[in-house]
Formats: structure tokens, C-alpha cells, sequence
């Protein structure tokens, strides 16, 4: 990854006030974790309104306004697949009024995705909380006459690339997913990608192309009303979740690419408001409202510490820059 070659000088004036401001006995906002906050904090989220990221950050972030009486206001910045957003967050004040709150792709794809990318993902931010894991389902539309994985893997060998699969875009986790399995069942498929999810599986209901693995959420409606079937399942969905439909992985142990979102700040935040922002994150989703309500919505909550976040950060990073080396894809 290359380094950033702006944003810091920002953080640097930053600090420099910070000092000053500790050296003159100036109040230092940010600071003194037992006040924060004392005003407003911006969540710059990479999804877009309505979407599956923002109904998980206007759970969350609205019990933790709650708990600290300040309000968390979602700032919704999905252009350019949330490296807008990222690049907002790295380059804003490290004083806990910014978060990030951002699916996986803009931390651990996009760095080998794209040669000029302004942020480092280690380097610029401090991990707060994993949210949420996305549980996935792999469905095709009924015209590609198969009704099970084995059928699936079977008609792709037997059609090398002529089996299409839709994904939100290069490098979405939809396209990832898709590359990975089809690396581990030993087949070819031809790749059609979309400008998100939503046309993704629509182009599937359609029939213009023949599979995609997407959210369970977004699947169910076109599964129940038989314009799509469900093939395999991913991640840790509920119990009752398209039940009858198998694991992926009780067909290949490692073939899982899990999408989440979680939180971040700019990296320098003062290490007792990242601790404050994860303790407040942790009880808004051990709460029984919102386990029940992200459980509907197919999402596992997850929580943990900033550095548990940290190690999966560093994890995924090198698992896509394989997976990413070995497709040979790059966006610019």
C-alpha cells in the first residue's frame, strides 16, 4: 500500500493547537473523555440513505446518543464506493467529533484496488468496534435450470464461462465472494458487475444474468416469491433464516468472504474517547431491541475491543491483497 501523501499536515496543526492549548490552559475539546462529548459527532457512513449500512448505523448510533446526550448524526457519503467518506475521516481533526463507519471493502480492498488512494488504513485511523457481519446467500434465477450448489458447480464445469454472475461493482465484496468460491469449487464464471447491489440482484431476477451472492436481506423477498433460489448460505444467519438451505461451508470449509461494517476514527484520537465510543457501540449492541431488530435484517452484531477490530483489519488485508493479486484486478 502506498503511503498518503496528504491529510497529515491537518493533523499535525492539530496537535500542534492541542499542545498549545494544554501549555496556555486553554480548554482542548476531545480530550477529557468524562466530558465528551460536548457537541454534535458526525458518523460519515459509506453507504448510502436506505441502505443496508445505514439502517445499522441509525440503530446503533441512536442508542449511543441516547447514552451520551449528545447527537450522533449519520452523514451518508457512498460516492466513489466509500472512499470519499474514508478520505473525509483520515484527513478530519483526531478529536472523537468524527467517525467512520464503513463496510469492509474501503479498508481492506480498495488499498490494492487503486495505485493513488489518499489513505492507509493502518496508518490513518484508529479502530473503535466491529458492528455487524453480513450473512450472504449465493442464489441464481430459476431459467439457469439448476436447484442445488452440486447442480451449480456441475452446469459451470460443464459451460466453462458461459455462467454469469452479477456483483456490486470490481472489488465489492459481491465480486470477491464470487471469485473466491469459484476458485475453491474449481470453475470458470464470467463476471458482470453493477453500480451496487440493489441493480445487482435485480439483473438476477431479470434473468440477465444468472447468479450473484448477496445479503440474505435483500434476497429473501425474491426467494419467497420464487423469482430467485437459494443455493447456499454464508456467514452465521439466524436459525430461522431460509431454513433448508445449506452452509457454504459444509461444501468447502474455506470458501467464506464474510462482509462487515465497523467503526473507525482518525488515527490519533485520544485513547480514552476511542475506549469511551467502544464501551457506549458494545452496550448498544448487546441490547436486546437491537440483536432482535439486526437479526431480522440477517446481521450478526459483533462488537469486541479496538484491537480484536484491529487484528481482523490486519487479517483482511492480507487476504485481499492475495485474493486481489490473483485476479489481477485494478481499478486505475
Amino acid at each position: 500500500m502506498k503511503a498518503a501523501k496528504y491529510g497529515m499536515p491537518c493533523r499535525a496543526s492539530y496537535r500542534i493547537a492541542l499542545t498549545l492549548g494544554l501549555l496556555l490552559g486553554l480548554p482542548s475539546a476531545g480530550l477529557n473523555a468524562q466530558q465528551y462529548p460536548t457537541k454534535p459527532v458526525r458518523v460519515v457512513a459509506t453507504g448510502a440513505a436506505g441502505s443496508l449500512g445505514d439502517s445499522v448505523n441509525r440503530l446503533v448510533f441512536s442508542r449511543v446518543s441516547e447514552e451520551l446526550g449528545q447527537q450522533f448524526i449519520v452523514d451518508n457519503r457512498p460516492a466513489a464506493g466509500g472512499i470519499i467518506a474514508a478520505e473525509a475521516v483520515a484527513k478530519a481533526p483526531p478529536d472523537g467529533y468524527t467517525l467512520l463507519s464503513t463496510v469492509n471493502g474501503p479498508m481492506v480492498v480498495d488499498p490494492f484496488l487503486h495505485s493513488k488512494l489518499s489513505y492507509d488504513p493502518l496508518r490513518d485511523f484508529e479502530p473503535v468496534s466491529m458492528l455487524v457481519r453480513i450473512s450472504e446467500v449465493l442464489i441464481v434465477n430459476p431459467s439457469l435450470g439448476v436447484k442445488t450448489l452440486d447442480e451449480f458447480i456441475r452446469a459451470a464445469k460443464a459451460r466453462p464461462g458461459q455462467i454469469t454472475y452479477a456483483s456490486g461493482g470490481n472489488g465489492h465484496p459481491t465480486h470477491l465472494m464470487m471469485e473466491l468460491f469459484q476458485r475453491k469449487a474449481g470453475i470458470q464464471l464470467t463476471h458482470v458487475p453493477y453500480k451496487g447491489a440493489s441493480p445487482a440482484i435485480q439483473a438476477v431476477v431479470s434473468g440477465e444474468v444468472g447468479a450473484v451472492n448477496i445479503g440474505i436481506g435483500l434476497a429473501r423477498p425474491h426467494i419467497s416469491s420464487g423469482k430467485a433460489l437459494a443455493l447456499a448460505k454464508t456467514g452465521q444467519p439466524s436459525k430461522d433464516a431460509l431454513p433448508g438451505v445449506p452452509a457454504l461451508t459444509t461444501f468447502f470449509a474455506d470458501a467464506e468472504y464474510i462482509p462487515w461494517i465497523a467503526a473507525f476514527t482518525p488515527k490519533g484520537t485520544p485513547k480514552d474517547v476511542v475506549a469511551k465510543l467502544n464501551t457506549e457501540i458494545g452496550k448498544a449492541l448487546a441490547s436486546s431491541e437491537i440483536r432482535t431488530r439486526l437479526g431480522n435484517m440477517d446481521l450478526t452484531p459483533v462488537g469486541g475491543s479496538p484491537g480484536e477490530l484491529d487484528k481482523t483489519l490486519r487479517a483482511d488485508l492480507e487476504v485481499n491483497r492475495d485474493l486481489v493479486k490473483s485476479i489481477g484486478l485494478k481499478v486505475d
